[in-house]
């Protein structure tokens, strides 16, 4: 997935219109709420497990952070466990 379709997902899941990957995301209008719904379904779609705590690093709280993350817990094998 590139960061366009990325993108996509998080104007999907948040109702927001990403005109800028590295801007924040509650600088487009995304609440807590929405962010727990957008973790859910990128946990859901890659098969990963995201800490909660690593979205309080700014750097990752924008759609290309989270990008960034996914693929970094894909490349060390992070992935969701069964029952957890």
């Amino acid at each position: 997935m590139d960061q366009s379709q990325f993108d996509q997902l998080v104007e999907e899941i948040c109702a927001v219109q990403v005109t800028d990957s590295e801007m924040p995301l509650v600088d487009l209008g995304v609440d807590s709420l929405h962010t727990v719904a957008l973790v859910m379904a990128v946990e859901d779609r890659f098969a990963v497990e995201l800490d909660p705590d690593a979205l309080a690093d700014l750097s990752l709280t924008s759609s290309a952070g989270l990008m960034r993350l996914v693929h970094e817990r894909l490349a060390t094998g992070a992935h969701a466990s069964a029952g957890s």
